[in-house]
């Protein structure tokens, strides 16, 4: 079992400034502890350096139905508690605390977006922007050197949002790019949210803003916010969280939308071991689109909300957009593929992922994956042409567009076969090595 250490207070760390960066651990102390400082380790600091965010954990069977979405069950359990304690005359504090946050929970569980997750893969949190495969017309996004934050550049490369460590705190700030060197960095004001920000991300529109924040206000760990900018006043609205299921309990970060492609990332380290992060990948909404929490399945809309399953967010409405997304994403990933040094990308289980063909125990497995990563490549060449015949389709006369759209339509019912074949060739070399 991990050891775990308690630090001691910060009014001692701020004597010392070679162990201030300890202060990222304070999460996993015990109550009980008595204080310690233990020097890091090199593999240590590489994760306190590049295996962000750190979870904030909470334990009791009240947390476990808070996390779980079951507000209901924990406030009811929560009120008898209450009273108790008051006949008692014992410190109702931290139930009142605990039933603040079950009345938050809920009233964002009642505005859960219905939204459809497309896909996910399970990553190294180290090399999570690597699942991100959009396009660079929308912007640059990249660790920051010290491995901290992420930074996003403007796809003009004019503009700069950065996180940055500041009294404690990471704040975000902003800047503009003149021969490649930053003028007029400021601390971004008017978000009214306290905690921790990182994350920055700037739509193509270049008004809609996403970040992460890790607040009181929010689920107790880092929370993705979405704001607005007023380009007539040079500043930003007050930042709305935009709650379940791109939050949760956990940490939920570095939203990024690609408006023109109906293509959306995020991620997420809920249900992930250690040093692994799952990345998202849905269809954003024109506008939010909640559930109907009076008159729909309370189960149902927590299934969406957690994402234990991401097909809870699937139906037959939706059938149409998924294939079509999933046809643009993997167009995406192949013209995007210059920027993953690998052979493939298999995840087998929570704990590995593959990505060369000597990762392999199982030589039939290694044999099948051969064939799964030509089918992939098989349905990239597919999408590219029909991506191709969609553009001449756009700028066809009428009687070269009726041509066109059979010849799109027979394509499409093609890619949607080749498309199950390959998850079917994915999950055969899955299970081949997992034997």
């Amino acid at each position: 079992m991990k050891k775990v250490y308690r630090l001691i207070p910060l009014r001692f760390l701020l004597l010392s400034l070679s162990i201030f960066a300890l202060t990222a651990y304070a999460q996993d102390a015990k109550p009980d502890a008595k204080p310690k400082v233990r020097v890091l380790d090199e593999e240590e600091e590489e994760e306190k350096a590049l295996f962000f965010p750190s979870r904030q954990k909470q334990t009791g069977d009240i947390e476990t139905q808070i996390q779980q979405l079951q507000f209901a069950k924990a406030e009811e359990k929560l009120k008898k508690d209450i009273a108790l304690a008051k006949r008692k005359r014992k410190s109702t504090a931290e139930l009142e605390s605990q039933l603040e946050r079950c009345g938050r929970g809920l009233q964002m569980l009642r505005g859960t977006d219905r939204v459809t997750i497309v896909d996910s893969v399970v990553v190294d949190k180290k090399h999570f922007l690597e699942a991100y495969k959009f396009s660079a017309d929308l912007g640059t996004v990249r660790l920051s050197k010290d491995g901290r934050s992420t930074e996003f550049e403007t796809e003009r490369g004019n503009r700069m949002f950065q996180s940055e460590l500041r009294d404690g705190r990471m704040l975000l700030t902003s800047c503009y790019m003149e021969a490649g060197q930053p003028v007029n960095k400021k601390v971004i004001e008017g978000l009214d949210v306290d905690g921790d920000l990182n994350y920055p991300f700037l739509m193509a529109d270049g008004l809609t803003f996403y970040f992460a924040a890790r607040s009181e206000e929010g689920l107790g760990n880092y929370d993705i916010y979405v704001t607005r900018y007023d380009y007539d006043e040079d500043k930003f609205y007050r930042a709305e969280n935009v709650g379940f299921p791109y939050n949760s309990y956990a940490n939920d970060y570095m939203m990024v939308i690609d408006e023109e492609n109906k293509i959306g990332w995020f991620a997420s380290d809920r249900y992930q071991p250690n040093g692994k992060v799952c990345i998202y990948t849905f269809i954003p909404n024109a506008s939010r689109h909640p559930y109907d929490f009076e008159n729909e399945d309370e189960e149902k809309i927590i299934r969406a909300a957690s994402l234990r399953s991401f097909k809870a967010t699937w139906d037959k409405s939706n059938e149409q957009e998924r294939i079509r997304a999933r046809q643009t994403l993997a167009f995406m990933t192949a013209q995007n593929s210059h920027v993953k040094p690998y052979d493939f990308t298999l995840v087998v289980n929570d704990n590995y992922t593959y990505h060369y063909y000597t990762d392999f125990r199982s030589a039939d497995a290694k044999k099948q994956c051969r064939q799964w990563v030509q089918k992939v490549a098989d349905l990239s060449r597919l999408n590219q042409k029909l991506e191709t015949l969609r553009n001449q389709y756009a700028s066809a006369n009428v009687t070269k567009k009726k041509s066109l759209q059979q010849e799109i339509l027979e394509l499409e019912k093609e890619a949607e076969k080749m498309m199950l074949e390959t998850r079917e060739a994915e999950k055969k070399t899955r299970n081949l090595e997992l034997k």
